[in-house]
């Protein structure tokens, strides 16, 4: 078991809720209509979601590598692989959501 202050754990925590929150950016395409495709609806309709992801973001960076963010949320800075081993997560969100939506298409 680890403490709540090792550097392992902290990471492991971070790491956790990086991945939430770039989920979170695959499921709000994912979630703009029940039935139809964020493709048909136009990917950059509402241009405030990008507003939004990008707050978000800089949340994120501020919660993960500013010493601040680090001694309030108890975080430790994680590297750049992890969150590359994390995007995929939500790609296949957005994708699973969408293959959902066409079957219900197929089978409505």
């Amino acid at each position: 078991m680890l403490s709540a202050n090792n550097i392992l754990y902290m990471q492991a925590t971070t790491a956790c809720l990086t991945a939430i929150i770039i989920t979170q950016i695959g499921n709000v395409f994912a979630c703009r209509s029940s039935k139809e495709s964020v493709f048909s609806i136009g990917f950059f309709s509402n241009r405030l979601i990008f507003l939004g992801i990008m707050v978000e973001l800089l949340l994120q960076l501020f919660i993960v590598y500013h010493p601040w963010g680090n001694k309030i949320f108890s975080t430790y800075p994680i590297s750049v692989s992890t969150w590359l081993v994390l995007v995929p997560f939500a790609v296949f969100l957005l994708a699973a959501e969408e293959i959902r939506k066409k079957l219900f298409l197929y089978y409505s």
